[in-house]
Order: C-alpha cells, then structure tokens, then sequence
C-alpha cells in the first residue's frame, strides 16, 4: 500500500537522499520513526545537510528555470524550462521537504529541549520556519500543523496557506527568542554562522521579513505588514560587506561529498542539460550598466556567468574568479542585499522614497563589495527613483538579480507578477519578461504524484494548476501594471 511522501519512513534518510552532501549527513540519523540513537547536534548537521539539499537542488534549479536566469539545454530541463512538467517530477522535493528536513528538525527540537541545549533547539526552529516558509511559498497549501506526528496521523490535513505563513511566524518567534535567551555558541552547525547564535536570529528576523511580505501580497501590502518588513529586516542580514550572509559551505569541494550541488549537477551528474544560452539577467544586468551612468553591474555578471562564452552558460570558475558555481562555492540562504531590498520596497510601498533610497543604495554598496561591481549611489532626483513607480522598479530590477540562484527567485517573481524590465537605450522600449511558452508565467509546484494518490486530503489538481496563483498571490497588486 503507498503511504503519504509526507510521512513515509526511511532508513539511514540521509544515505539514499542527498547526492553532493554525504559528507555532511552520514551517520547523522537512523529511521526517524523508531528510537533513534543520534544525538541532538549530529541530527541538526543531518537537518542542514538536506535543507540545503531542498534549497540548493531542484527546486533551486526550476526556480532558476522559470526566472529565465538560466536555461534548459537537452532532456527534460529542455522540458522544463518551456513549463512542461507533472506531479512526478516533485516526489523527491516533498520527500526530503517533510521527511528529511521537518521530521528530523522535530527530532532535534525534542532532544535538545530533553538535554537542555536550548540554542540549539531554537536554531532548529528557525530552520524549521526557513524551511516551511519556502514550503508553502511553492505549493501553497501544504500540511503543517499535522506535519511530523506520524503518531497522530499519516494522511495530514492541508492547512491553507495564509494559516501556514501565520504558524511559520510563531516558529520563527520561538526560535529567536530561545536563541536571544541562551546565547552560548551552538554545539553543532555547518553553515558559514558556525554555531554563532546572533547571525542565526538575524537570519530568522530577515526571514520573518521574507514570509510577512509574501504573504502581505494578499491582504494589498497593509502599513501594519510593511512596517513589519521593515522592522523585522533591520534585526536581520543587513551588512553590506556580506559579513552576515547565511551561506552553505561547500569547503572541500568532494563529489559525492560537500561539493556545491550546481557544479556537481553540471559538471558530474548531468552534464548539458543545464545552460545559460538566451538567459535574462545578464543582458539586463549589461544594459542597466550602459544606459545608467551610476550603474555598472559587471562583477555581478562575471560571477554568474561564463565571459568566455559570452554569458551563455554559467561561471563554473573557468571565466573569472570568485566564481557562483565552482566545486566549493557557498550557496546562499539568506543575503544581505535580500534584507536591504526588503526594507527598500517595503518604504517604497509606503511612499517613503528617502528612506528606500537609502537601503536600495545599500544593496548596491553590497553588490560592490561582494561581486565588485562599480555601482554609485543614487540620489532623489535621479529618474530611476524620483517616483514611486520608478523607484519600484528599480528595487524590483535589483531584486531580481539579487536573488538567483535561490529558490527565493521563483517566490520574488510570483509576488511581483514578474515585472522585471529594462531599456536598452535611455527613454526606449523597455524589454520585459516574458513567458518562454504561452501567455503565463508558472504559479507554483505540483503536488507529488505519491501524496495525491495516498493522502485523501490532498487538493486535487490539473495541468492548468501551474499557472493558477497560490493564495497569497491570488489578489491584484493596485501598484502592479494591470
């Protein structure tokens, strides 16, 4: 009989699951439906290993398809790149979503709380709300507050996703609060935080920033949310020398072992079907540095993408160093220039545009220190932010760019209806995304095939769902064209 992906059990998860970070996560847990003997922090690495499996692996790469950031080459990311996908092609997301990364951060949670390792219980939260938070983003309603209690049921209701967002909230509060009461450097951790319990409550502040404006989207941006956002991302990752960037490390580079899962995918796993031939952000990126004087985003472009091919696959270190996509790159979580932009929109909305100048200047200062681009300031009576509308589409330009390639990408888009434009001459014919098939973008993930046909309480859906919006983005934004 076939059991819900959600709940399904499996042995030595971490064995089967992760390709590219065994290295991280051997050992880590055994069946985590019966007594486990792992301790509290080599659960938690086994935790991160397959959150960054869930972040840095497919769902980062359709997120990048879709965002048009890259390309699909040959087989089925050919396919996918032209929104041909099923419900098949996301059992492996879900699996490692609610088994390898939920399940096992409840494990951690109860065994730290039992041992009094309250950090590390409340840097497990906080990845539990990062993790969940992007869960819902993806696929809208999904089950949470039945999630991970076999014990209780194995066919967990769907809660709605506003529902979802509000309960990622209380686990991000609690999070942060364990780790602002208990303090001491956490006992385990293999991101670029290194057990540093202030960067992980900046990191579960800007990713209350993160879901409190995706799910603004819903309610037409309320003073109330927005200032949330801003509130929330200025106790976040903000420094704009990248001193606080959330990051996966991938330090020895090992296929098979801690290598980063882009490279490893291009270069090992499945060479080809992943390109950069026709992509957006670059262009977009060569022209904003050529019609605007105070712009120029060449270290970006360099970082990304090959020079030698003329931008059209990505850098794997062959075109210019420090490279996104080498053996040992860190992936990103969370970014500083992420949380600058919040903040920046969010004043934006609310028609403060001193204020958003001066964090959308601060992402580009980031920009310049971390990819070294040669970016200026803006000042107020610059055309590209003396308005609201121009202001917006500025901050929404930079975020674009600024978010690949995260699973983030993908979320961004959606929420802006994805209105990212440019000229190619000052005061010409902006060039703007457009769906590479059809008239619509693709508005979320498919259910797995295994949960619709073993969970009842799965939503049913069609081919025609992809385009159909999740909750949050299922109303009109006034400040959006129609």
């Amino acid at each position: 009989m076939k059991k819900s992906l959600t709940y399904v059990a499996i042995l030595a998860f971490f064995g089967v699951a992760i390709v590219g970070c065994t290295a991280f996560t051997k050992g880590y847990s055994n069946n985590p439906y019966g007594a486990t003997s792992s301790d509290a922090p080599s659960l938690f690495k086994g935790s991160e290993g397959a959150f960054d499996e869930f972040m840095e692996g497919f769902p980062s790469q359709i997120s990048s398809l879709w965002g048009q950031a890259v390309t699909g080459a040959s087989s089925q990311f050919r396919g996918y790149y032209v929104y041909q996908t099923s419900a098949q092609d996301y059992s492996n997301d879900w699996l490692t979503a609610y088994t390898n990364v939920l399940y096992n951060l409840r494990l951690t949670e109860n065994q730290a709380k039992a041992g009094g390792q309250y950090n590390l219980e409340g840097a497990a939260l906080v990845l539990e709300g990062l993790q969940m938070g992007t869960v819902t983003a993806l696929w809208g309603s999904v089950p949470y507050s039945q999630a991970a209690e076999p014990s209780v049921t194995t066919t967990p209701k769907f809660d709605p996703q506003l529902q979802v967002y509000s309960e990622v909230q209380t686990t991000l509060d609690s999070g942060i609060a364990l780790l602002t009461k208990y303090s001491a450097t956490l006992p385990a951790d293999i991101f670029s935080s290194q057990g540093n319990a202030s960067e992980w409550i900046a990191a579960g502040y800007t990713a209350k920033a993160r879901y409190e404006m995706q799910a603004a989207r819903h309610d037409g941006y309320t003073a109330t949310e927005l200032n949330n956002v801003i509130n929330w991302a200025k106790q976040g990752v903000i420094a704009t020398d990248g001193s606080q960037d959330f990051m996966f490390m991938h330090s020895g580079g090992v296929y098979n072992g801690d290598m980063n899962l882009w490279y490893s995918f291009a270069n090992y796993d499945r060479p080809g079907y992943v390109g950069a031939a026709g992509n957006f952000p670059a262009p977009m990126a060569l022209a904003l540095s050529s019609t605007d004087s105070l712009t120029n985003d060449s270290g970006w472009v360099n970082f990304y993408y090959d020079s030698t091919t003329g931008y059209s696959d990505l850098n794997y270190g062959t075109s210019y160093t420090p490279a996104a996509f080498t053996g040992t790159s860190q992936f990103p979580i969370i970014r500083a220039s992420e949380g600058n932009l919040l903040i920046a929109e969010a004043y934006a909305r609310l028609n403060d545009l001193p204020d958003a100048l001066t964090y959308l200047n601060n992402a580009r200062e980031y920009d310049d220190n971390v990819y070294g681009d040669k970016s200026k300031p803006y000042s107020i009576t610059d055309p590209q932010v003396k308005t609201q509308s121009a202001m917006l589409q500025t901050i929404f330009n930079a975020e674009y760019l600024n978010l690949f390639p995260e699973v983030e990408l993908f979320n961004f888009l959606r929420r802006v209806d994805y209105d990212v434009k440019y000229d190619t001459s000052s005061g010409g014919t902006p060039v703007a995304l457009t769906p590479t098939n059809g008239s619509q973008f693709p508005q979320r993930l498919f259910y797995p095939t295994n949960e619709l046909t073993a969970n009842p309480n799965t939503p049913n859906q069609g081919a025609s769902d992809l385009y159909k919006p999740t909750t949050v983005n299922s109303v009109a934004d006034p400040m959006l064209p129609k």
